[in-house]
């Protein structure tokens, strides 16, 4: 499919249930199943992915919802000014400016192909702009929580991601 690396599944990701929640700060909680993110128009956005590790996976197409139309769903208060990205597994989460938040793809397609759960599908979280960390790609996405502050203690990718390699 791809030369985009592959780290062991945990055992909590279960793609066979999942859905992505929206909590927090916001004027409607969501509860969204794969069939409700098709409801969502989708984007491509195609990039290199470089990671801290030394690799780097060439031209990989990334296709999915804009995580500012789910938000637009949800409604954010007027004071909420981050977003908490969690995984599935529950340790790994990436905390942002909800600007930044809002432009990046909850990606569910790879290379024109369904996300496989071995690169985070069902559904992964990909920052597009340039000069991200590969931290912040997020795995088997399972929650977006919506704050008016940043969610600094349980920002935990960038630890998680760098303990594979030190």
């Amino acid at each position: 499919m791809s030369d985009l690396r592959t780290h062991d599944v945990p055992a909590d990701v279960d793609p066979d249930g999942w859905a992505l929640r929206v909590t927090g700060t916001v004027d409607r909680s969501l509860r969204l199943a794969p069939a409700d993110l098709a409801s969502f128009p989708l984007e491509t956005a195609a990039d290199d992915f470089a990671c801290a590790e030394g690799w780097v996976a060439n031209g990989l197409s990334w296709r999915g919802v804009r995580v500012g139309a789910v938000l637009d769903r949800a409604g954010p208060t007027g004071d909420s000014e981050y977003g908490l990205v969690r995984a599935m597994d529950g340790d790994y989460a990436c905390s942002f400016p909800i600007d930044r938040l809002s432009e990046s793809i909850l990606a569910l397609e790879l290379n024109g192909e369904a996300l496989p759960v071995e690169h985070g599908g069902p559904a992964r979280f990909v920052p597009i702009d340039p000069g991200r960390d590969c931290w912040e790609s997020i795995k088997w996405v399972s929650e977006i929580r919506i704050g008016e502050t940043p969610f600094s203690g349980a920002d935990t990718a960038k630890g998680l991601a760098l303990s594979r390699i030190e």
